[in-house]
C-alpha cells in the first residue's frame, strides 16, 4: 500500500485503497514471483512453493497491507 519508488521514479496510488487479495494458490503465486523476477533480468532459480508457504505461514497474523518501506526490509 501508498507510494513506491522503483529506479528513483515514484509510484502513487491510482486509488485510496489497496489491491485486494487475489486468492491464488501457493503454486500460482510462486509462478507469478518466478515470471516478474525473471523479467528483470534476475538469474536466480525458479520460487519454490515451500518457500511461499513458509512466507505466507510466517505473516499468517499479519492484519494490514504491506508497505514498500517494509519490503525494503
Amino acid at each position: 500500500t501508498g507510494p513506491i519508488k522503483v529506479g528513483g521514479e515514484e509510484f502513487k496510488q491510482l486509488a485510496p485503497i489497496p489491491m485486494p487479495p487475489m486468492g491464488l494458490t501457493y503454486q500460482q503465486i510462486a509462478d507469478v514471483l518466478t515470471y516478474v523476477r525473471s523479467q528483470f533480468g534476475n538469474k536466480a532459480p525458479p520460487v519454490k512453493v515451500d518457500d511461499v508457504k513458509a512466507v505466507r505461514s510466517a505473516a499468517a497474523d499479519r492484519t494490514t497491507f504491506w508497505t514498500a518501506e517494509e519490503l525494503k526490509k
